[in-house]
């Protein structure tokens, strides 16, 4: 009786290991400007946030970022207004907020590349990172 109750609590103790493993191994990597350059690993299923000032103050305009479909699945972009301050601060447009989730082994660059409507020259990039999914 000793052996069997003895074999649960081990059986017990191993399975809230494995699960509380998987719960910190799904925890959101977040990015910010700061991180440009960059090489991040993520596991299928994971989360990957990205938030970057928006350009626009320099008369910038993002593209929507690139990357690979078959690592990422973007989630959602939406760009955020700035916090509300007394007085407002020059210059700040909010910031440009993406989530996806890694769906499928392998390695992507996340670029953002941004330009201005008036000139003609090629989009500039702005922001790149490297993604792992394992």
């Amino acid at each position: 009786m000793r052996v069997m109750w003895g074999c649960f609590l081990l059986a017990s103790f191993l399975t809230a290991l494995s699960i509380s493993g998987a719960l910190a191994a799904a925890k959101p990597v977040v990015l910010q400007e700061k991180d440009r350059g960059r090489t991040v690993s993520l596991q299928v299923g994971q989360k990957l946030i990205l938030n970057l000032r928006d350009p626009a103050s320099g008369g910038y305009t993002a593209n929507p970022p690139v990357f690979a479909a078959a690592v990422l699945r973007l989630e959602s972009q939406e760009k955020l207004d700035p916090p509300a301050q007394q007085p407002p601060r020059l210059g700040d447009f909010g910031q440009l907020h993406y989530e996806w989730e890694a769906v499928g082994r392998g390695e992507t660059d996340i670029i953002v590349n941004i330009y201005r409507s008036w000139e003609k020259k090629a989009p500039e990039e702005f922001w790149r990172v490297k993604v792992w999914v394992k």
